[in-house]
């Protein structure tokens, strides 16, 4: 065989490989990164499911801080889809870079895709908080402040990031070797997300209307899991003193209504909890759609503003 021959037969083989040993669901494209941003990736966190998680960590673009604070994205794409690779999206890369020149690190995290079979959400909320626990454990070594760690999300992400920031450690089955003290998140921004599993007049006007959807998420229906499924319900985890939280929405999506976005206002705003909510006029999911209002330009410039006035 010739050199040509032999290096392109090799080259196959190696993709070949690399796709079979990768997790179903998971991609194994490594995008382009924008050139402007200092990345490092592939950083393990845990272990878990047979597979090694990781995360990759945008550096601030200057020091500004003796020790950064952090924001940790978590990735949408129905809890069963999508990698740490959606933050390169048009609508959340425009945050990482302003708030990398204002001195914030930021984190893009993998967790374990649902499939129910045994996978649920249960373990992706865990996989969230171990990567934040993860991150302020290591916070020497990358240069991190873990007091000032905020989490920012879209679409399941968006759900998983509220979870994150307001549940308790003890009810997730969070890795016992991450040891240390639970880590306070300090604030949350999260776009169009889920706020409860257990409340059907907000999951109307989206494909969660089906029971069904939500077998996987709990790995069971929900009158057998209705203890799960309220421990995954952001609107049910709010308390006096919990932390901040930024949400924003479109009120022409029909994959998660905006009156999820609503109802957590209101439930916050009952609570005393500090929130500001953000409805994009003839946006769908993903701040989809022409001559949305606000646009996206202002949407990412609130959240930006939300996050650097709880983490400076």
């Amino acid at each position: 065989m010739s050199r040509p021959l032999f290096l392109l037969a090799l080259n196959s083989l190696l993709l070949l490989s690399t796709a079979l040993a990768a997790p179903k669901g998971v991609s194994t494209k490594v995008p382009r990164f924008p050139e402007d941003l200092k990345i490092i990736n592939n950083i393990v966190f845990k272990e878990a499911g047979g597979r090694k998680l990781d995360l990759m960590l945008f550096q601030p673009a200057e020091k500004k801080f003796e020790k950064a604070p952090l924001v940790v994205y978590i990735h949408g794409g129905g809890w069963g889809g999508g990698d740490k690779y959606k933050v390169l999206r048009q609508d959340i890369i425009g945050v990482v870079r302003s708030l990398n020149q204002h001195g914030i690190a930021c984190a893009s995290i993998e967790y374990r895709l649902v499939d129910g079979k045994p996978t649920t959400a249960n373990d992706a909320v865990a996989d969230c908080k171990d990567a934040v626990r993860f991150l302020a454990r290591h916070a020497a070594e990358y240069g991190l402040d873990p007091d000032r760690i905020g989490t920012f999300g879209s679409s399941a992400g968006g759900h998983l990031t509220l979870v994150t920031a307001l549940g308790q450690e003890a009810d997730y089955p969070c890795d016992p070797t991450i040891s240390g003290p639970p880590v306070q998140v300090r604030c949350v921004a999260s776009y169009y997300p889920l706020v409860s599993f257990v409340d059907r007049e907000l999951m109307k006007g989206s494909n969660f209307e089906r029971p069904q959807r939500l077998l996987p998420l709990l790995g069971g229906p929900l009158e057998e899991k209705r203890d799960l499924a309220l421990k995954l319900s952001p609107i049910e985890l709010l308390r006096p003193g919990s932390p901040p939280i930024f949400v924003a929405h479109g009120d022409a999506d029909v994959v998660l209504n905006h009156s999820n976005a609503l109802a957590l206002r209101d439930a916050a705003t009952a609570k005393g909890i500090p929130i500001e909510c953000l409805i994009s006029k003839g946006a769908g999911h993903g701040f989809s759609g022409d001559n949305i209002q606000p646009a996206l330009a202002e949407i990412q410039a609130r959240t930006v503003a939300f996050l650097l006035k709880h983490l400076e």
